[in-house]
């Protein structure tokens, strides 16, 4: 395949803001692929549009790996220990309740059970990753922790789950005279198109051609009150508030 990639993490739930990022990749870019990065769902109040939204974009488009997040490994596999807070596990299982079998049948049968991916894309050694190379689901891959050896065989690592855009790289030991012995690894979050935490409200996503190396972090404006208005106090206002303020 070749290399222009539309990369898309943690949606959760949230159409409005995933139709916005749709329209505007569309719009903007002529992609070969998509890369999901997992939690389609949970924390937003329409996880089965979502998922039916994202299904159709598979008929559209050719889906490179589309990955479990934690959210969706908890909703079918159980264990709700590791959620920092009740209103967290209350959340969830309020998802579960309204979850269609034809969502879940969705998630159980299309999605990658794994929350990790390797290919080869553009003769680029791709890692993707919900998490991080210790923990796939619930790892967070910051910054500081870019530096870790086990990364050095990829050209890039797409990862998700902070809900923080993140572009680093890194220049790893390499036996190539050629390159003054150094490698170079790209690691990338498109942050989060659902529920976004670093501040910025808006829609956010990746474009990435691996062919030029060309990255792009993308912000888009949707209706966020239109979302908000959703919320009808079956989950705590916590997860309607935190989306106008991006937090």
């Amino acid at each position: 395949m070749p290399g222009k990639l539309i990369v898309l993490s943690d949606i959760h739930a949230n159409l409005s803001a995933l139709q916005a990022v749709t329209n505007d990749f569309r719009r903007r870019y002529r992609p070969d692929g998509l890369v999901l990065l997992g939690d389609l769902v949970n924390y937003g109040m329409r996880p089965n549009e979502v998922i039916g939204e994202i299904a159709r974009l598979g008929d559209e488009y050719p889906i490179v790996c589309n990955l479990w997040g934690n959210h969706e490994a908890a909703l079918v596999e159980g264990g709700l220990e590791r959620f920092a807070t009740d209103r967290g596990r209350e959340v969830l299982r309020y998802t579960r309740s309204i979850l269609t079998p034809e969502s879940r049948r969705y998630i159980e049968r299309e999605m990658d059970t794994p929350s990790r991916a390797e290919a080869t894309i553009a003769g680029r050694n791709v890692l993707m990753v919900h998490g991080d190379i210790d923990d796939p689901r619930w790892g967070k891959l910051t910054a500081d922790r870019t530096g870790d050896e086990r990364y050095a065989p990829y050209d890039y690592v797409l990862a998700g789950h902070t809900h923080i855009p993140l572009h680093a790289e890194q220049l790893f030991r390499h036996d190539d005279p050629a390159m003054r012995n150094r490698k170079r690894t790209v690691f990338l979050n498109p942050g989060s198109v659902g529920q976004p935490r670093n501040h910025n409200p808006r829609a956010q996503y990746l474009y990435l051609d691996l062919l030029t190396g060309e990255a792009h972090h993308n912000a888009v404006a949707y209706d966020i009150g239109a979302e908000q208005a959703l919320y009808d106090g079956t989950v705590a206002d916590f997860y309607r508030e935190r989306l106008g303020k991006g937090i």
